[in-house]
């Protein structure tokens, strides 16, 4: 039934235009809290997704080959990658 097993404290009123859209998105035994809940999540994942598309346009990166901690961690996943594979043709 109910995702959300907080208590309920507050009631908000809303026009009819919203709660016919609630009433439109509303799944099989969801409370309108629920239905909030739901879209206010949708909003923060939008907004974090925007967030960092603006750090992808805006942001000044280095580029990783020039960090030699990642350089060791390549040439080290590199190097167990090829044990691996002489392994694997042994069996």
């Amino acid at each position: 039934m109910a995702k959300n097993s907080a208590p309920l404290t507050e009631k908000v009123l809303v026009s009819t235009e919203t709660k016919q859209v609630l009433m439109s998105i509303k799944e099989p035994g969801e409370r309108y809290g629920d239905v909030i809940d739901r879209v206010l999540q949708d909003r923060k994942r939008q907004d974090f997704i925007a967030h960092l598309d603006k750090i992808a346009e805006e942001g000044e990166f280095v580029p990783l080959d020039s960090d030699p901690e990642y350089a060791a961690l390549k040439k080290e996943m590199r190097r167990e990658s090829k044990h691996r594979q002489a392994g694997a043709a042994v069996r």
